[in-house]
């Protein structure tokens, strides 16, 4: 034997739906730009019964002040009789700094020009101010209030759900970077040394040959150093054999040491670019990461400070070399996946965005 629910009493249901929508009104925030008083006051009356907490302003200027610090369900803003204008303008600067607000426009006359450039601007309804229009009004900001704070609530969702998938992509990627580590451990590889041999070739692009020599007598025998006295050299010399490292000073006169930079890291993204900087303090040693300089010695003084560098410049490209075999290995394992996100960021995005 099986109980059966009772049946709801005609209307039940609608009930219901309507007591939801009032218990997510209940505290919904209206915003009323218009320099009637008697308009603000009658607004402020009429919507605090529909469960509407008003706010109303004669100055825009107050209300961006106050868009900027909460949020509004529904932004009304009046129409000047003379100058239709400049609420126009409001609308467009409202749509701009609530972009999740609706926008209702109240208007002294009735015209189809005002109208249609309003619902242009942004807004959802435009009504006029007449003894006639007084439910309409009510009914129409109420609507427009619950769209509003469905929309909010959709936005902070995708927030929410943007933010999760790159936290899980994050741990996810870490995930697989402890694996590969894992992997070169048992198979015997050292995933510190991959992607770079026991020689280590650097190129100092400088007109200071002796600078060159220096370097490439005191350095250890596992470095081998080359020098270029022009841009024109470094980019040739580049172009016909690998460097590890390529050191470009400020000293060039045939070529700019950024377009050196920029063209060496074009040839071959896989090269560590440096530049080397004079200063009256010394020479600066500054890494070229995409459209980004890092610090990575400053105040050189002599050739010996630069050798003994070289070993933080190594492990720097070992570092480097090592995240970009990580990025390289776990896309070619996971690019479905990452395609995916990609597309499913990017429609988040417009829609937050929108």
């Amino acid at each position: 034997m099986t109980s059966q629910r009772p049946s709801q009493p005609p209307g039940a249901a609608e009930l219901t739906s309507s007591m939801s929508i009032v218990r997510q009104l209940v505290g919904a925030e209206v915003l009323v730009i218009d320099r009637d008083a008697g308009v603000r006051e009658g607004l402020m009356e009429l919507l605090a019964e529909a469960s509407l907490v008003v706010t109303a302003v004669d100055d825009p200027n107050q209300a961006w002040e106050l868009l900027d610090r909460q949020f509004f369900s529904v932004v009304a803003v009046a129409f000047d009789k003379t100058l239709p204008s400049a609420g126009l303008d409001t609308i467009a600067a409202v749509r701009v700094a609530a972009p999740t607000s609706a926008v209702v426009v109240l208007t002294p006359r009735r015209s189809y020009d005002d109208a249609v450039a309003a619902v242009r601007a942004g807004a959802v309804d435009v009504i006029l101010k007449v003894p006639d229009s007084v439910d309409y009004l009510k009914e129409r900001i109420h609507e427009a209030a619950t769209r509003a704070l469905e929309k909010q609530q959709v936005s902070a969702v995708l927030r929410e759900v943007r933010g999760i998938y790159e936290e899980l992509l994050k741990g996810f990627m870490d995930a697989e970077r402890r694996a590969l580590d894992l992997e070169d451990k048992v198979s015997g590889r050292d995933s510190r040394l991959k992607g770079i041999e026991s020689e280590i070739h650097i190129l100092v692009a400088t007109q200071q040959s002796k600078l060159v020599q220096e370097m490439a007598a005191k350095a250890p025998p596992n470095y081998k150093i080359r020098g270029a006295q022009s841009g024109g050299e470094a980019l040739d010399r580049c172009g016909s054999g690998y460097f590890h490292l390529v050191m470009i000073a400020d000293d060039l006169d045939d070529l700019p040491q950024s377009m050196v930079t920029r063209s060496i890291k074009a040839q071959s993204s896989e090269i560590m670019v440096l530049t080397i900087t004079r200063t009256p303090q010394g020479a600066r040693v500054e890494m070229i990461e995409g459209q980004h300089k890092v610090l990575l010695a400053d105040k050189l003084s002599s050739p010996e400070q630069l050798i003994g560098k070289l070993d933080t410049l190594t492990e720097a490209f070992r570092v480097r070399e090592r995240e970009r075999r990580y990025l390289q290995a776990f896309r070619e394992r996971h690019y479905e996946l990452l395609r995916r996100y990609a597309a499913l960021k990017t429609r988040v995005d417009k829609v937050l965005g929108a």
